[in-house]
């Protein structure tokens, strides 16, 4: 069975106010968080977050997906915590939010298509969490993000997973445990985002690297997508390694893309890709 499919179990709320969803030219989509001005992850904007990204994986469309979070002051700025007397008092805590957000940042991380964050505000907690889930991330200079979950005694989740493959185990837990907040100067240093660009500029910039991944052959960024995590996510024997590598590079060189690039590259001309 399929990692995700545990997702199809939930009762997914209509997305469209919550998380709103654009199609544009070039084959790339703009998933914005639609809940200013802290974009909270509610239950409801969880859910409806599943909703979209379930919409979005079977959508042969969209190539490229950006995320950003409504409003110029915050990506995200983690739980809404005014959830959490009535979850700790039932005892739901796991049941009802945690597990339910971590299988579905699991989901965003197994999209096929390339994803995008880009941060215009802060990004804290859950926000950090779910940016940390997309490939790549542009910041606003004058942004910041970070862990705050030890201020209110609790545990980061998903940021334990993700934090330490990026920046390393020493950084990741001066993050986790001071609960401290980063420039972005000091996140790009650090390795946690790609490029940092006026805030005006974030989503621009965003959507400009989208089209351009969006327009090399789909099949082969989507191979290159699961080789990342089939070879560097878990441990596994060099010549175990090897092989996974053989294995998709034979799955892209049978592709009708591949053939038209070789052969434009050898003819000199520029290549028409259909995505197969």
């Amino acid at each position: 069975m399929d990692r995700n499919e545990s997702l199809n179990n939930y009762n997914f709320s209509n997305p469209i106010d919550l998380i709103l969803l654009k199609k544009m030219e070039g084959g790339i989509a703009l998933l914005t968080l639609n809940s200013p001005p802290l974009n909270l992850f509610s239950l409801e904007m969880t859910r409806a977050l599943g909703w979209r990204l379930h919409e979005i994986a079977s959508d042969r469309d969209i190539r490229c997906l950006v995320i950003t979070g409504a409003g110029d002051n915050c990506f995200g700025a983690g739980s809404d915590i005014k959830e959490f007397p009535e979850l700790i008092e039932t005892k739901t805590v796991i049941e009802r939010k945690l597990k339910y957000e971590m299988e579905v940042h699991d989901y965003l991380q197994n999209l096929p298509q390339p994803t995008i964050a880009a941060l215009k505000g802060i990004a804290l907690g859950g926000g950090l969490e779910l940016a940390l889930c997309c490939d790549l991330r542009i910041m606003a200079k004058d942004s910041y993000l970070g862990f705050p979950e030890i201020n209110l005694g609790v545990y980061p989740g998903t940021g334990m997973i993700l934090l330490p493959n990026l920046i390393g185990e020493t950084r990741a837990k001066e993050l986790l445990y001071l609960g401290k907040t980063i420039s972005a100067n000091e996140a790009l240093k650090w390795g946690l985002v790609n490029k940092v660009a006026p805030k005006q500029d974030v989503i621009e910039i965003a959507i400009k690297l989208a089209r351009e991944i969006a327009s090399h052959p789909f099949v082969t960024v989507k191979i290159i997508k699961r080789g990342f995590k089939m070879v560097h996510e878990t441990e596994k024997p060099r010549k175990e390694k090897i092989n996974i590598c053989l294995n998709l590079s034979e799955k892209v060189f049978s592709t009708i893309d591949a053939k038209e690039a070789i052969y434009a590259f050898i003819e000199k001309r520029k290549a028409k890709f259909i995505h197969r």
